[in-house]
């Protein structure tokens, strides 16, 4: 089938990142830093149902479940959509989410919300990074960084506005009405995938921008198929990647899920708390396309280090109660987590190809998510403990300390 794409000037593969941009705008808005503004009301119900002492900790667990099993599912689900195709699988994910956001809207007591955040991981696994990562890379070669950095944007876009729409929600409607209409969000993204997103160039009759699909390095390479699952666990790159991954995700999930509540123990009224969080994930944003742009310019390596050590000295500074230094640390550790999520994925893609991208990808996702799933939990032990955020922050910015260290220690990865 030839496309009409072809022979014009207009590349399909940038509606496929349209497309994926939008849905990691809605999975990830609904999900992390669009629930936080919840979590007054939320831990205000729980309160009236339950006698746990230390309730923030076991709040939080739910952000462990849904990352657990987000991960957990990844490597399964990389390797089915290698198989069976993408599209599937997102519908299937999205119609999921909309079914855990309508539950929420029914919430008594925390055994219903850790079911619900079960549903939510599973839809994740099912329409989250991964996928979206796995669609676009079969799309492009060249500017593979700015097409990767593009759609992870949708993930900071989310996490801005959706705090933003949920405080004006809660406020004219209610927070159980706020669920039912956010439901309603996945749901208008099917017929997107649908009849946007496309597998792979072949099927309009195309090649992947800049070079044939599993190409690496310059696009006058030729097709390359990349590594093998079995000889990528072989490398120290594999294994030095897993690691930022897991200290860096603890560090942005821990963060992103407690900063509300931080701001608000810090005396912040509900709204600049929440654009708090608006600010955060604006400047990931900043960072998630900035850094895509660097990439392809100067090399993988150079701007992951760069992007860890920005985020590095916004954590330490975090940890200081001092209102004046909050404001700039905060957009350092916003500007640094956004460079980190984007040359995760891209290094991965670059290092290893895409013979095998999908297991290698979903793989080095759990052990993100291992990270990730701790960070809110144990951040909310660690308050819970010492009534403070002091000793949850340090953590965190030991462990981005750690991670950009480890950075350095890359492999060289071929500039594209």
């Amino acid at each position: 089938m030839r496309s009409p794409f072809a022979g014009t000037r207009f590349f399909y593969g940038w509606l496929v990142v349209a497309a994926a941009f939008l849905v990691l705008w809605i999975t990830q808005g609904i999900t992390l830093a669009g629930l936080t503004v919840f979590d007054e009301v939320l831990l205000d119900t729980i309160r009236k149902n339950s006698t746990i002492e230390g309730l923030r900790g076991a709040f939080k667990f739910r952000d462990t479940i849904t990352m657990l099993t987000a991960g957990l599912l990844s490597p399964f689900v990389g390797a089915l959509a290698d198989r069976i195709g993408v599209r599937p699988l997102m519908v299937f994910g999205l119609l999921l989410l909309a079914c855990g956001t309508f539950l929420y809207s029914k919430v008594a007591g925390l055994g219903q919300i850790y079911g619900i955040h079960a549903v939510l991981g599973t839809s994740l696994g099912f329409c989250g990074l991964v996928l979206n990562i796995i669609i676009v890379s079969r799309w492009f070669v060249r500017r593979r960084g700015i097409a990767i950095g593009i759609v992870l944007a949708g993930t900071s876009l989310g996490n801005a506005a959706l705090p933003q729409l949920n405080t004006w929600l809660i406020a004219e409607l209610g927070w159980r009405s706020a669920f039912m209409y956010l439901s309603l969000l996945p749901l208008a993204l099917i017929p997107v995938v649908i009849f946007i997103m496309r597998e792979r160039p072949s099927d309009l009759g195309l090649e992947p921008l800049g070079g044939a699909v599993g190409s690496v390095g310059h696009a006058n390479d030729g097709p390359i198929g990349g590594m093998s699952f079995h000889d990528a666990l072989r490398t120290s790159n594999f294994w030095i990647l897993g690691f930022i991954a897991m200290g860096g995700f603890y560090a942005v999930l821990a963060m992103a899920t407690h900063l509300f509540l931080h701001m608000r123990g810090q005396g912040f009224d509900v709204q600049t708390a929440a654009n708090g969080i608006t600010v955060m994930f604006l400047l990931g944003l900043v960072g998630k396309l900035g850094s895509g742009i660097l990439a392809d310019r100067f090399g993988d390596k150079r701007v992951l280090v760069g992007s860890l050590s920005v985020m590095c000295c916004g954590a330490w500074l975090l940890i200081s109660t001092n209102t004046t230094t909050f404001w700039p640390a905060l957009v350092l550790f916003g500007l640094g987590w956004g460079g980190l999520y984007t040359l995760l994925q891209l290094i991965v893609a670059d290092c290893f190809g895409l013979k095998d991208l999908g297991k290698i990808l979903g793989t080095i996702t759990v052990l993100n998510t291992l990270g990730g799933a701790m960070g809110p939990f144990v951040t909310g032990i660690l308050y819970d403990t010492f009534n403070s955020y002091t000793v949850s922050f340090s953590v965190i910015a030991t462990l981005v300390l750690l991670a950009t260290l480890l950075a350095t220690r890359l492999g060289l990865v071929p500039h594209r």
